[in-house]
């Protein structure tokens, strides 16, 4: 799977940026987000296999499950947050161009 495959997976993205900006999230909070907890589920597996992700349980007897990013997730997010960026300037010099007009 190269990264833009990735990326573009449903929830993938959202959830790495979730994890930016929050620092590390339960199960509950990341479906909240996302707004499919089988989606979510998919995307939290795929991430952790590739190691972009980890999961760590806070209480053995409650069984609060936290993640968070790993080295390489921080990284892949720098980059989502640079295409974001790049794709901003885009549309907006499309909506200044087609306002010229």
């Amino acid at each position: 799977m190269d990264i833009f495959e990735l990326i573009s997976l449903k929830g993938t993205s959202r959830i790495l940026l979730a994890l930016h900006r929050n620092g590390q999230l339960t199960y509950s909070e990341l479906v909240k987000i996302i707004g499919y907890s089988t989606t979510t589920s998919r995307a939290l597996k795929r991430l952790m296999k590739l190691e972009l992700i980890n999961r760590k349980v806070l209480d053995k007897d409650y069984r609060p499950v936290i993640y968070y990013l790993t080295e390489d997730g921080k990284e892949l997010v720098k980059i989502i947050q640079q295409l974001l960026n790049f794709q901003r300037k885009i549309i907006e010099a499309k909506k200044d161009k087609t306002s010229k007009q």
